[in-house]
């Protein structure tokens, strides 16, 4: 089996089900709106529902119109990353890891739109408890499919200026 397949059929399945895990324990233990401080004034384990994309963009969407959007959305990333895993040259032995974790957080993120209609974000990083020039320094909640996917990217990016 070439390297490429090797990396996806393990690594996307591992990361999707860490997801599936690490969200299945917030499930379990915290009620939606919950907080469990873990790092005072910097980490914080919460359960907040995310119904649009990334940083909650498009939450306030028609909900009859934002769920086939997102599953349209999953479907054309989904095709994409398909088409690219196969056309990768046999001895490529980089692509297949960025391709991999965000093919894992497409999947990862789907299955929570499926199962629940919103994503399930657990973790909060900020910096204290209060606002700085009337701005939070609080960075959206998120899960690992969103780790997963913004490492590929910072991977992707990383490549694009190497090439440079």
């Amino acid at each position: 089996m070439a390297y490429k397949y090797k990396i996806f059929f393990i690594l996307t399945p591992l990361v999707v089900l860490l997801d599936f895990w690490t969200k299945s324990m917030i499930l379990n233990t915290l009620a939606i709106g919950e907080t469990v401080t873990v790092i005072p004034q910097f980490f914080d384990l919460v359960h907040v529902r995310n119904a649009g994309a990334a940083f909650g963009m498009l939450a306030s969407m028609d909900p009859n119109f934002r769920a086939p959007f997102f599953y349209g959305i999953s479907f054309v990333a989904s095709c994409v990353l398909v088409y690219c895993f196969l056309t990768l040259e046999r001895r490529d032995r980089f692509y297949p890891w960025p391709l991999g974790l965000v093919s894992a957080g497409v999947i990862g993120n789907f299955i929570d739109r499926v199962r629940y209609g919103s994503v399930v974000d657990f973790v909060s990083l900020h910096v204290g408890d209060k606002m700085v020039s009337g701005v939070e320094l609080r960075w959206p909640a998120f899960n690992a499919a969103d780790s997963a996917i913004t490492i590929s990217m910072i991977l992707l990016i990383a490549a694009v200026f190497k090439k440079r």
